[in-house]
């Protein structure tokens, strides 16, 4: 199970706003209609135990004081504890009437029959509109054709950029690379070895770099920039059948390309850690540093001139894509006889909660916008994140399946080996999904 870092940091520079947004969402969210039967109070379970608990806790407050029939109670906990005892508590129907699921868990527990799916009668009734959302972001809680979640949350893989670095190199720092070409151009300008050999030129160093183009590391988040590569070239993790397929040729290709950058073009240090590559780009050492966002606060603190950009085509050019990661309001399945009040209240709850007032409020804690209406709001104008906000529709969570640890797992494993230069691409990528279908066959007997 992947504990994202990100869901516990905040964008600094929004953190101060957090009072002002949530007034902005009291002001905004009072005049909605809403839940209008007897009174009901709500149990709602979520994991945001770190500096985003208070301002969960604010707009828990805020529902409550404009929602007099509608008493909610937060609970917060470790998301992993969540996991252990949602199941048992659905099967005991002592459920809580509102829990918030990341996206590498929710196929998992929809699959398992401890969600509800949400008809489209009910979204339609409760003001929830998917089409608002940014599509892949909501379809993360769809399974065989139904909704199960409302996203509430939303993280994802980007690309800091040193811009000093760039203009060093004769690259223009206001214009990061979008596709392959771009970047491997740039990637090249900015690797230069101790004697001022530049990547490519005769007497080039690799060995003894003095600042390089990109970072690549051996850990899962490491990982997510061959994920994104692999989805850009057409290819996907699974078949149709919710087999492990990550080593098909658009696959292999795309990641030939990343381990071309440590292998061939040494625009890349090898055998190097998410930490090591971290200080480097910190210290000025490395122009691209594809990371996920949680690392945007320390940046900033650090006072770098830094941009951030999305994911460029590294992989090939069918679409743009990037990990990413969120969560997601549920209605947990609930024991027969349960009051159906209390779901149109809770249907209610989620859809306050997720409206663009509170998004925004919500976005102090790290997240990134739900929605393009947030997206465009004027508070993101000069912040470094909204380099990414043009493609926000392009970010992919890695849901879909129930066995996404089964999947995941092996995949990071393959990269690793790939990438340490230990097996060729092709054998690393082919043994992962051996080894996935291997353990997909042991987790389908719980979903029989």
């Amino acid at each position: 199970m992947m504990i994202h870092p990100t869901r516990s940091r905040s964008f600094s520079g929004h953190g101060a706003a957090v009072l002002a947004l949530l007034a902005l969402g009291a002001v905004q969210g009072a005049g909605a209609q809403g839940y209008s039967g007897p009174k009901v109070q709500l149990t709602f379970l979520h994991g945001f135990t770190g500096p985003d608990r208070p301002v969960m806790e604010g707009l828990i407050k805020k529902y409550n004081d404009s929602h007099p029939n509608v008493q909610v109670r937060g609970q917060a906990q470790p998301w992993g504890t969540t996991w252990q005892q949602l199941p048992a508590l659905v099967a005991s129907g002592k459920a809580p009437d509102v829990v918030v699921i990341n996206e590498d868990q929710i196929t998992n527990f929809v699959a398992r029959g401890a969600v509800s799916p949400l008809a489209p009668a009910e979204l339609k009734a409760a003001g929830i509109d998917k089409t608002n959302f940014f599509g892949p972001l909501f379809a993360t809680a769809d399974y065989k054709g139904q909704s199960y979640g409302v996203p509430i949350s939303s993280v994802a893989y980007v690309m800091f950029y040193n811009k000093d670095l760039m203009k060093k190199a004769g690259l223009d720092p206001n214009k990061p690379p979008r596709t392959r070409d771009e970047f491997l151009k740039a990637a090249l300008a900015c690797t230069v070895d101790k004697s001022g050999k530049k990547a490519g030129e005769t007497g080039f160093d690799p060995k003894a770099l003095d600042t390089w183009g990109v970072s690549l590391y051996n850990n899962w988040v490491g990982a997510r920039a061959a994920y994104a590569a692999i989805l850009q070239n057409g290819g996907q993790m699974v078949d149709k059948d919710q087999n492990a397929a990550f080593n098909s040729p658009q696959a292999v290709s795309a990641v030939q390309f990343l381990v071309d950058l440590v292998q061939k073009q040494h625009v890349a240090r090898p055998n190097s850690t998410e930490e090591a590559e971290l200080a480097a780009f910190s210290q000025g050492k490395v122009c691209f540093f594809p990371s996920g966002q949680w690392y945007l606060d320390r940046f900033e603190q650090q006072k770098m001139n830094f941009g951030v950009t999305f994911m460029p085509r590294v992989g090939g050019t069918v679409k743009d894509a990037a990990w990413g990661g969120s969560s997601h309001l549920t209605l947990p399945k609930q024991r027969s006889g349960y009051d159906a009040n209390k779901r149109k209240a809770a249907l209610d709850f989620m859809a306050w909660m997720t409206q663009p007032a509170q998004n925004l409020t919500w976005t102090s804690t790290g997240s990134l916008p739900t929605q393009a209406a947030v997206a465009k709001n004027p508070t993101f104008a000069k912040a470094p994140i909204g380099g990414i906000f043009d493609r926000l529709n392009s970010v992919y969570a890695t849901s879909g399946y129930p066995w996404v640890g089964q999947v995941m797992g092996p995949f990071d494993q393959a990269w690793e080996a790939a990438y340490l230069g230990k097996k060729p691409v092709a054998q690393a990528l082919n043994d992962g999904v051996k080894e996935s279908n291997k353990q997909i066959e042991q987790a389908r007997k719980n979903f029989q």
